[in-house]
């Protein structure tokens, strides 16, 4: 049937009410990429009873971010629907609210949902609820769900690893060694089962407990690893750092570049040179340790410094390596389970990019020397005088000030001291800024910096947050802060919204009106992805100027986009004009596209 027939004859059957018209008329909206058409269409479906449509809607406002939509969408059928009540629950499980998930997993069980009683006992097991979680898996397995299967098998494998822990330490315990006790842990830190931790949170309390007993013992290597699995958990941080402290003071020395490591990711620029100073001092001195520190001043821009310390790691590097990087410091080594860095009897060999790392932060250094652009600027080197009598008279905009040009000259330290002192919402953002995009921190710890700014309207403040959380790899808190940047005016929020849309959630026309709202602010890869879109659904005069605007920024695909769309103005001489410069500028790429491409590629001029 013809395609607007069938549309025409669906619009009928809504208009005279018959049963099922307004979903089917729905689904060919939705399958033609029309969603906003669709949805109102859904919604009626939904308040006839259909409970498909209740959770169609759902997943589209989900994907849309509108979290509060999709959630009274779930719970308009969540009570009769399994489907619905497993959405529910996977909404709620991902806000956090894992009380409510448990709940919903365990109601949509009940209407026979064997995706909820999988999911429902995983969150059992999650809590250390063993064996009621096995035999709902067990249940669930044979009902035919292959991932019911899959989770009871790899439950059962852990807790049989578990055991064998438990037994291997009790042995250890019972002859009062302490690396032997150490040792009946090793395979707890194989970083093939970071999964395991952060799907079953339970066990990450009994790799503490075994750990615990480990240093019971005598052992400070255990005091760590047990400090790192309790630093999970962001409220028990200043009792993971006062374990390794204690591992310290008894005298295990990758305890000081564990200390390390977390203080140049809590910003604690200074704290972070220390420990790694005495990492290095302990006895045959520490490699990685060495590295930090090393970029830790390229970040400074102590680059003599910088370049001793790099050298200090052992590793043979050619002499005058010359610059071909072009980041700021490539990066500090991670702590690693159990070693601080490095075991004494391993040495380097566990890093096997640690040589490239190590010229690559050399090659820096020289790149650095050869950039008058990436050095200190002289005309802020002579106005710091100036502004540090200034900032001793001055109140916060002075602090700020001087902290600004502190910042400016690489001296991170007293500039962190001033932004602090300062601790206005903007110096506070300056702060955060300088210590995640170039001090070397990390992590949410980072937010607190952003918040004020964000929460007095600055747009790049909430954007920067929306990235802290998507780089964390949480998606729906970094939405909720993205739609708030861009509702602000900021582009790249903007983008990545319609990124979202368009390939997470197949919904072009969000995605559409989001690029458009991207590309107001002046970036060019939203304002072709727009004017594609609109091509595409034959809205060519509003494709014309976003695509000009593409062009001009040199977007290597808009050219012929924009003869598209100069051809569906019927405007064939001057689309013909494009599509030669597409042709000539990006010939392979042309080959990709369709029929109007091949004459411009036959005859290029």
């Amino acid at each position: 049937m013809d395609p607007e027939a069938e549309a025409a004859r669906l619009r009928a059957a809504t208009a005279a009410g018959k049963p099922g018209a307004y979903r089917a008329y729905a689904e060919l909206l939705t399958g033609r990429g029309r969603l906003d058409e669709a949805l109102p269409w859904w919604a009626r479906a939904a308040d006839a009873g259909d409970t498909d449509a209740s959770r169609t809607l759902a997943i589209c406002h989900k994907d849309r971010g509108e979290f509060a939509e999709a959630e009274r969408w779930y719970r308009t059928a969540a009570d009769r629907d399994g489907g619905c009540a497993f959405g529910l629950a996977r909404l709620l499980q991902e806000a956090g609210d894992t009380a409510g998930a448990e709940r919903w997993y365990e109601h949509g069980a009940a209407l026979g949902s064997v995706e909820c009683k999988t999911n429902g006992a995983v969150l059992l097991a999650a809590r250390g609820a063993w064996d009621t979680a096995l035999e709902r898996l067990a249940e669930a397995s044979a009902e035919g769900d292959d991932v019911a299967a899959h989770s009871r098998r790899a439950i059962q494998s852990m807790l049989r690893d578990l055991d064998g822990w438990r037994a291997a330490l009790a042995r250890a315990e019972a002859e009062g060694d302490p690396e032997e006790a150490y040792e009946a842990l090793r395979e707890l830190l194989d970083p093939e089962r970071k999964a395991m931790f952060e799907r079953y949170p339970r066990m990450v309390a009994e790799a503490e407990a075994l750990y615990a007993r480990a240093a019971a013992v005598g052992g400070a290597k255990a005091l760590v690893d047990q400090a790192l699995f309790i630093a999970r958990d962001d409220s028990r941080w200043a009792e993971a750092r006062a374990l390794v402290e204690r591992a310290h003071e008894r005298g295990y020395d990758g305890a000081a570049y564990v200390l390390g490591v977390w203080a140049e990711e809590n910003g604690e620029l200074r704290t972070a040179e220390e420990w790694y100073r005495t990492a290095d001092a302990a006895d045959g001195g520490h490699m990685w340790a060495c590295f930090n520190l090393g970029v830790l001043c390229v970040r400074q821009r102590r680059l003599e410094e910088a370049e001793r310390w790099l050298r200090a790691t052992g590793v043979d590097v050619v002499d005058g390596v010359d610059g071909v990087q072009g980041v700021d410091g490539v990066g500090e080594v991670d702590v690693v389970h159990g070693v601080g860095g490095v075991d004494e009897e391993d040495g380097p060999s566990l890093f096997d990019e640690g040589e490239e790392r190590i010229v690559a932060a050399l090659r820096d250094i020289a790149a650095i020397r050869a950039d008058p652009e990436r050095m200190p600027p002289p005309e802020w080197e002579k106005r710091l005088s100036g502004l540090r009598a200034r900032a001793e008279e001055g109140g916060p905009d002075a602090w700020f000030a001087y902290a600004d040009a502190l910042d400016r000259l690489y001296r991170l330290p007293e500039a962190d001291d001033w932004y602090r002192k300062a601790g206005t919402p903007r110096a506070l953002l300056a702060l955060g800024r300088m210590l995640y995009e170039g001090g070397g921190a990390k992590g949410l710890r980072m937010v607190p910096y952003y918040e004020p700014a964000a929460a007095e309207g600055d747009a790049g403040a909430a954007y920067d947050i929306g990235r802290i959380h998507d780089e964390a790899g949480d998606r729906r808190t970094a939405q909720i802060w993205f739609r708030r940047a861009a509702d602000l005016g900021h582009g790249r929020a903007a983008w990545w919204l319609g990124w979202t849309s368009e390939e997470r959630g197949g919904d072009p026309q969000h995605a559409e009106r989001w690029y458009v709202r991207a590309a107001r602010s002046g970036l060019v890869p939203p304002a072709f992805l727009a004017g594609r879109s609109m091509v595409r659904r034959g809205a060519c005069a509003e494709a014309e100027p976003l695509l000009r605007v593409a062009c001009e920024g040199k977007h290597e695909e808009a050219p012929y986009w924009l003869a598209e769309a100069l051809r569906g103005l019927g405007r064939t001489e001057e689309a013909e004009r494009w599509l030669r410069v597409a042709a000539s500028a990006y010939p392979d790429l042309l080959r990709q596209y369709g029929e109007m491409a091949r004459p411009a590629l036959r005859d290029p001029g």
